[in-house]
């Protein structure tokens, strides 16, 4: 279904206007999605991003600074986030030996785990809505085309 469809709009003011439109409705659609994935794991798809970041870095701990830096949802707190993820053992915070106003943050063996199910259930799902869809071509061209739109 078209987004002139999918809205119930017949005109745009311009096709850049009606490509914004579409880049909105397909984030928010997507954003549900992804919702609806992780629904039963009991975590949000920052969290998810949160999780993500952490095992990425390996074995080094991170600041809650450098978590944020690399989030894809900036705005978050970053301190809350990482309590409740605290509080259902998914990650540790540890004050740092060498700077105890530093507090260094890992993913936990359940995190990890966690994760691994997770990952799994998100392939299964862009799998089935992207690679179903989208050649890989047409995959990086529209992740060029929405690159090119964030450049200054």
């Amino acid at each position: 279904m078209g987004i002139k469809e999918a809205i119930q709009q017949s005109k745009f003011s311009s096709e850049h206007h009606k490509a914004i439109v579409n880049i909105l409705f397909t984030a928010n659609w997507l954003d549900t999605k992804i919702k609806e994935v992780l629904n039963p794991f009991g975590i949000t798809h920052i969290h998810f991003n949160i999780l993500r970041i952490l095992a990425g870095a390996k074995e080094r701990p991170l600041s809650a600074n450098e978590i944020k830096e690399v989030m894809v949802f900036k705005g978050s707190d970053v301190t809350r986030l990482i309590d409740r993820l605290i509080l259902k053992g998914l990650v540790e915070r540890v004050t740092c030996p060498e700077n105890r106003r530093k507090v260094n943050i890992s993913i936990s063996a359940q995190g990890l785990t966690l994760l691994k199910k997770v990952n799994k259930q998100m392939d299964v799902y862009f799998k089935k809505q992207f690679s179903n869809k989208l050649t890989a071509d047409q995959a990086e061209s529209l992740s060029s085309f929405l690159d090119m739109l964030r450049e200054g």
